[in-house]
This record gives C-alpha cells, structure tokens and sequence, in this order.
C-alpha cells in the first residue's frame, strides 16, 4: 500500500521532471547549439532513512521505524543561480508529507549572496547542517528543544558570504517555521557570525531576535530571544563540535522563562569507513526551577558505505529529572542518501 510520503514525493518529482525537460531542456539545447552551455543543469536527490528502536522506558515498544523519506531535485539555471526543492516525509515531530527545501540562491560575489524561499535558519552548527551530515543519528536533544523552527526551516529572505576565514548569513524570516502560515506582523531576525582561527579551528557566534504568536489574533504575540556560541575542529582522524544556546520567552501572562543547553561531540576514525562518536548532551527547561535539567551521554559508530550512505548505531544514558521515568534508549539507523 503506498503511503501518503510516498505520494506527495512522487507527486514532486513529477512536477520538477516536467519543468526540466519540458520547459527548460529546449533552452539547454538552443544554448548548447551556440555556446555548449552547460546550463541548466539538475540531480535528483533524496534521503531515506530507516530505523530500529529499543527503548528501555516502561511501556516503550521495541520497534522499526522509517523516519526520514526526502525526495527533490537540486540544480543550476545558471552560473550564479541555483534551486534546490526537497520534499517528503519530513522529520519528527512533523511528520506528515510537505515540503522541506524550496529555495533560489543567488551567487553575486563570494561576500555576498542572496537566499530566498524556504531553507534552513543560519543558527549555531548542528541546525543548520543537513541531517545527512551529522555524525550521530539525530541532532542534539538540547539544540532541537531550543529551535524554534519546524525542520530548522522557515520562510524568508537571507544575505550571506564568506572571506579570509569570515563567515556570516543574516535572514529575515517569517518565525513561524517551515509550511506554516505567518500570523503576525513582526518578522524575526536569525544570523550568524563565523571565524577560521586555523585551517583546523573554528568559532561562531548566533543570535536571533523575533516574536512568537500566543492566541487566535495577531496582536496575540510576545518576543523571544535566543544566543549562542559554537565551536569545531575538523582535524583527521579527530573531530570535535560543541555549542551552547540560552533561550528567553516572553510569557503572556507576564514574566520570561530562560532556558539554556549545549553539547560537545567528539569522533574518531578508525578507518577510512568505520568512525567512533562520543556526545554530552545538557538541557535545563527553567534555569529558575532547581534540579529540572537533564543530561544524554551518547556512544556511537558510523560505518559509510560509500559517500553518506551509512550504517549508524547510537546508544544513549539518559537522565531526566523532571521525568525519572525516562531510560535509555538504543538506535540502529539505515541511511540511504542520494
């Protein structure tokens, strides 16, 4: 039985399919007739990834589990312009089939690019690299709580670049996160800052100014604010990457809640396709509520079979003082990635 995922990522790929050869393949041969322009120019794409879950919690089934199923096409219309559309069953906890990627990127010079259209929010290290990426099978639990971003997307417009070792992105977005209808009038600001202390070494520094709806009106709304700070070092055959977030709500019936987390992994390859990973995960909900933190210590492996296409298991401890309930949790993860 075909699912609704599979539907909607067919249904994309169809309509992307018909806009390449119908519409745009009569350019690419009249340009190529003249010049041989390689112009325009696409891939299809996707992820899959398919996983295995033994949760040590009371009442937690043992299961499998498709949790990613991307589908999309990614491409040139020219030297400077390129688009990238990714659609499927998108990741928890917003499961049902939309869209993930669907943006224009304008390359006018190596300091100044221009993105607009649904794409990842440039905030900190682990949101913003593409899951695919990530050495452990999901992104820290800390940096996932402390987003305020459905897939660490939304809809807006960004202006990036980098040179000399600086980096920097600066997006004006909508705030309410990927496939969501904005409600209020302020929009949010999200960038970050970037520095290459060596060829190895690197630091970075976020922030993200906004506002967040509180009821059914658009004058139902309060501000947010969140900072962070990451660093990495990307060396052979060891890696490391940590960050640490502060979040601060506005609440409506007056007062902030702060909340704060972090993490710092740590890998090692052991051979050209077998790596080792180590994570410390911490996240406290209400700095003002004593002893509401908890904490994830994660060891792990990554056997790549060739390019991104991987075998992960991950098994976390897990200690949650607001849930005690909570135990560990073992992963093994199938990843296709296209």
């Amino acid at each position: 039985m075909i699912n609704k995922s599979t539907i909607f990522s067919l249904a994309i790929l169809t309509i992307l399919l018909f806009i390449h050869f119908i519409v745009l393949a009569p350019t690419a041969n009249s340009q190529s007739n003249t010049a041989e322009s390689p112009y325009p120019s696409y891939k299809v794409g996707g992820l899959l990834q398919q996983q295995f879950i033994a949760d040590e919690t009371s009442g937690s089934p043992t299961r499998f589990n498709m949790h990613r199923a991307w589908l999309g096409v990614t491409g040139s219309i020219s030297e400077r312009i390129s688009v990238n559309f990714l659609g499927g069953y998108t990741e928890p906890p917003n499961d049902s089939p939309r869209l993930v990627n669907a943006f224009i990127h304008f390359d006018i010079d190596p300091l100044f690019q221009i993105r607009t259209g649904q794409f990842f929010a440039p905030f900190g290290l682990d949101g913003p690299t593409p899951i695919a990426l990530n050495p452990a099978i999901e992104r820290s639990t800390a940096v996932r709580l402390l987003n305020t971003f459905a897939v660490f997307r939304d809809v807006g417009v960004q202006v990036s670049g980098s040179r000399s070792g600086f980096s920097y992105a600066v997006a004006v977005m909508n705030g309410a996160g990927a496939n969501r209808a904005e409600q209020i009038d302020p929009k949010d600001v999200i960038g970050r800052i970037g520095f290459d202390v060596t060829n190895e070494l690197a630091i970075g520094v976020s922030g993200h100014v906004g506002q967040y709806q509180t009821g059914p009106s658009a004058d139902d709304h309060e501000s947010r604010f969140r900072t962070g700070a990451d660093i990495s070092y990307q060396g052979t055959p060891l890696f490391l990457r940590g960050e640490y977030i502060i979040r601060e709500d506005d609440l409506p019936e007056g007062g902030t809640i702060k909340m704060n987390g972090g993490y710092l992994l740590g890998g090692y390859e052991l051979t050209d396709a077998l790596e080792a990973i180590i994570r410390y995960e911490y996240y406290e909900p209400n700095i003002d509520v004593e002893d509401n933190h908890f904490t994830i210590f994660t060891i792990g492996a990554n056997y790549y079979f060739v390019g991104n296409t991987r075998i992960s298991a991950n098994y976390e401890f897990r200690d949650n003082r607001v849930n005690p309930a909570i135990k560990n949790l073992f992963t093994v993860q199938m990843q296709l990635a296209l």
